[in-house]
């Protein structure tokens, strides 16, 4: 009874030990979101300390104990991705528009110009083993500078001209530098900043500081930028500053515009057009890729169950290999190896036996042609293997009273192999789609999304939706349009949703009808 006791008590300490690490830890990082400005993060870690804490101190809470890790990174992993997707979709994060609006102002504060009447300055640099000070040259002044960028008194320092040109040799511990190692310390050299003036001085040429000014000022009760330099008044305007000539100054800012990217993927004739075209393939893409792979999945699966097959063992393990090669490395040997113009295997066979050449990959039907082709190879063993399983798994008793009742092996497979084999494949038939109709693999891998139709068009014959989404975001040729990308991410996510819930309710009926056999 001692020993029990002992063990329970050295478990409730261990458990206080490790949540009292984790509560601080957890405390540690909140209040250093918040320092940050990250209120939004500091509030969910927040909530998530409570929530673990009430998992491992309330008895009524001891089952989710076990499921708190993995909702934890389902909500890591998945929920928060899609929130932030979500989020993004509703702003106008872009090429220019990447930054909030304070940091863009402070960005233009940050900016400076040289005047054209700007002081210059020749300077000479003096150095011991581990500091650099400067002497700035001027026909009427001599500036004494430090490496903060603090303007010193000559006074404080011993000043030797041994040879009487005047120019000091050595300022107090500061001896002279030769240009070489002015050269090894132009890095810091660019770095500094002199007040002086209205401005400051930094370095302009590798001989000379000039004297530099803020280019632009910032009214906050009017909510304005002025150009010290042109005199120009810009306004905020669509996320960005815009004068009264139509000039806008880069960056603009990121800001929510609500529904704003939605009604362009359907309204703007730029983005109407490829968007509806690519949908309609990418579900073209996944039928045919899932209904084809599935039907000779299944044949193939019809024939391998036959017991009287001799080497069987061997033709499921050949037809196993393109679903057991990685298909990084399928995908790049069909691309170069077989579609690859006139030296493909595919051409030179075709050159050999008929004196033809395929475009594979350049056209548009030849190259969905490709795509598809090469899908449907790494597919159907998938298909061959969950249907060999549901095969396998029907009562022969069903098949041998079908046969009995004088059916033949078509009326056997149409009313008897072909629904209980699809009622148990249902849900994998539905995943297998909502993978394929977001298999950017495939598609980057084998085409890129090529041809391309249209001049400066983004989406490409062989495009899916992921991929023209991706394309959005990351190579367009007016510049990254991410909130359009997200937009367009979001869309897919209900799709395969919809599609999903639709189909799952269907499989109700086709368990019925399993259930009257």
């Amino acid at each position: 009874m001692e020993k029990v006791m002992e063990r329970r008590l050295l478990g409730f300490l261990l458990k206080i030990t490790v949540i009292s690490l984790f509560n601080a830890f957890a405390i540690f990082v909140c209040i250093l979101f918040a320092i940050s400005g990250e209120l939004y993060l500091s509030t969910a870690g927040i909530v998530l300390l409570v929530v673990v804490n009430s998992v491992v101190f309330k008895k009524k809470s001891y089952p989710l104990r076990y499921l708190l890790p993995g909702l934890f990174f389902l909500t890591a992993m998945v929920v928060l991705p899609i929130l932030y997707n979500v989020y993004l979709s509703l702003t106008n994060y872009s090429t220019g528009h990447v930054i909030g609006k304070d940091d863009a102002i402070n960005l233009f504060l940050n900016r400076e110009y040289l005047r054209p009447d700007a002081e210059k300055y020749s300077f000479k640099a003096y150095g011991n083993d581990s500091d650099i000070i400067l002497l700035l040259l001027k026909s009427y002044e001599e500036l004494l500078v430090d490496m903060n960028g603090e303007i010193r008194d000559p006074g404080e320092f011993e000043i030797v001209d041994s040879d009487l040109d005047g120019t000091p040799d050595k300022i107090g511990e500061w001896k002279v530098m030769e240009a070489s190692k002015i050269a090894s310390k132009i890095s810091l050299l660019q770095k500094l900043r002199i007040p002086y003036g209205n401005g400051w001085l930094r370095l302009s040429t590798l001989r000379e500081f000039r004297q530099y000014e803020h280019q632009y000022a910032y009214d906050e009760a009017t909510d304005t930028l002025t150009d010290l330099k042109t005199g120009k008044t810009y306004r905020p305007e669509k996320a960005r500053f815009i004068s009264s000539d139509g000039e806008a100054l880069d960056p603009g800012w990121t800001e929510y515009v609500g529904l704003q990217n939605y009604l362009r993927i359907i309204k703007t004739e730029k983005y109407k057009k490829p968007f509806f075209g690519v949908f309609v393939w990418t579900i073209e893409w996944s039928l045919l890729t899932v209904l084809i792979s599935f039907a000779i999945g299944l044949f193939l699966a019809m024939m391998l169950n036959d017991s009287k097959l001799r080497f069987r063992k061997l033709y499921r393990s050949l037809l196993i290999v393109p679903y057991a090669m990685p298909s990084f490395i399928s995908l790049l040997i069909w691309r170069y190896g077989f579609y690859s113009g006139e030296f493909g295997f595919f051409n030179r066979m075709l050159k050999y036996l008929a004196g033809i050449s395929i475009p594979w990959l350049d056209t548009v039907f030849w190259a969905r042609f490709s795509v598809l082709l090469t899908n449907i190879w790494l597919t159907f063993p998938y298909m061959m293997l969950v249907s060999l399983g549901a095969l396998q798994a029907i009562p022969p008793h069903l098949l041998e009273a079908a046969k009995i009742d004088g059916a033949g092996s078509w009326q056997k497979f149409r009313k008897v192999t072909f629904p209980l084999v699809i009622v148990t494949l249902a849900p994998l038939l539905i995943g297998s789609f909502a993978t394929t109709f977001n298999n950017f693999t495939v598609i980057w891998l084998l085409t890129e999304g090529r041809p391309v139709t249209g001049i400066g068009d983004v989406a490409g014959a062989t495009d899916i939706l992921i991929s023209y989404a991706y394309k959005l975001a990351f190579s367009g040729r007016e510049g990254s349009e991410m909130a359009l990308s997200a937009a367009v991410s979001v869309v897919i996510f209900a799709i395969v949703v919809t599609i999903s819930i639709i189909s799952f309710r269907r499989t109700r009926v086709l368990e019925d009808v399993a259930n009257e056999i």
